[in-house]
């Protein structure tokens, strides 16, 4: 049996239970950018592993399942496992790898990468028990060591070395740099047309009588002001009448 694929297509705990249910022996070979690795598989169980600086069985499933891209193939023809294991199942060995995922973001916000320097604090604020385990962490930090300096000296894995370093910063003995912030996007330059010169902007003439003129509507014609009504003339005197009356009051 050959098979072989993409992980953007089938990831590897679909390709580990299709290998258990068909109870498979052969090798397991994974290729991406992030890492690297084989697995070994005897009679549906993994019996080997080959992966970056992996510890353990579980710490190889770690890694690979972290990977987001890349290839996969299997062969049943193979080569002697480089790290021979006790056989094991696939189905409990997935969900401890799934129960590590999901601790894994926290862990990684405190120590980002295994670059990430490590230094002692100077002091702390409250009185620190430390067990036999945390002690070594701390005697192999020293002056100061990257992360996978440290996993190194002592031997352990990246999720149980990683983890551990994460709670003595926790309990504030040791310091790591914080994780970079996400660099923000550029946006994409706008290309704008400059015209030759500022004339191109005036407007081009308008003919009077290409405007047509709409009548203006009621609310704005001026009301008219009404005439002031003309004072009446004086009657003319009757000068016969006046001198008549004029005699009569004599007498």
């Amino acid at each position: 049996m050959s098979l072989e694929g993409t992980l953007e297509t089938i990831a590897i705990p679909d390709v580990l239970a299709l290998l258990s249910v068909t109870s498979k022996t052969g090798e397991l070979a994974v290729d991406s950018s992030g890492a690297r690795g084989r697995l070994w598989m005897d009679q549906g169980r993994v019996a080997g592993y080959d992966v970056g600086r992996s510890k353990s069985l579980a710490d190889a499933l770690f890694a690979l399942l972290r990977l987001e891209e890349g290839s996969f193939s299997f062969a049943e023809a193979s080569s002697e496992p480089a790290n021979a294991v006790a056989p094991a199942e696939v189905a409990p060995l997935l969900e401890e790898v799934e129960a590590r995922l999901a601790l894994w973001p926290a862990i990684k916000a405190t120590v980002p990468s295994l670059e990430a320097p490590l230094s002692l604090a100077e002091s702390v604020a409250q009185v620190v028990t430390l067990t036999p385990e945390q002690w070594r962490l701390v005697a192999a930090i020293g002056g100061g060591k990257e992360v996978g300096a440290v996993l190194d000296e002592l031997g352990l894995g990246e999720f149980e070395g990683c983890k551990a370093i994460a709670e003595l910063v926790e309990l504030g003995l040791v310091r790591a740099p914080a994780p970079a912030a996400p660099l923000a996007e550029e946006p994409e330059p706008v290309e704008v047309e400059v015209p030759d010169s500022l004339a191109d902007f005036a407007p081009e003439p308008i003919a009077a009588w290409d405007v047509p003129l709409e009548p203006a509507s009621a609310s704005e014609e001026a009301v008219a002001e009404p005439e002031p009504e003309p004072e009446p003339e004086p009657e003319p005197v009757n000068r016969g009448l006046l001198l008549k009356f004029l005699g009569s009051a004599r007498n």
